[in-house]
């Protein structure tokens, strides 16, 4: 059984895969309309953020069952972290 910190950490970096997917789009888009070396370059850098994310969901699943609270609770302080970062750059792309 995963505990609450646990689904709590998997929620989170679920949401952050799917912030991250939406940014990703967002630069695909831009990159294959514009073509250049930025361009390009905040695809890749965007995918890297995707990937992260995905991931890290995948990491938190395994780790809810080897690992108890005492570890989950500093993850969700960076999930957080990540999470509010890529929402801020969200907005921005957004607008």
């Amino acid at each position: 059984m995963i505990g609450i910190y646990w689904s709590i950490d998997i929620a989170l970096s679920s949401l952050s895969t799917i912030i991250a997917a939406i940014v990703f789009i967002f630069y695909a888009g831009t990159a294959m309309r514009q073509r250049t070396r930025f361009t390009l370059a905040l695809f890749v850098f965007s995918f890297a953020f995707l990937l992260q994310s995905a991931v890290s969901t995948v990491v938190f699943y395994y780790f809810a069952h080897h690992y108890t609270a005492s570890v989950a609770i500093p993850l969700m302080l960076l999930m957080v972290f990540e999470l509010s970062g890529l929402a801020s750059l969200l907005y921005l792309v957004q607008s």
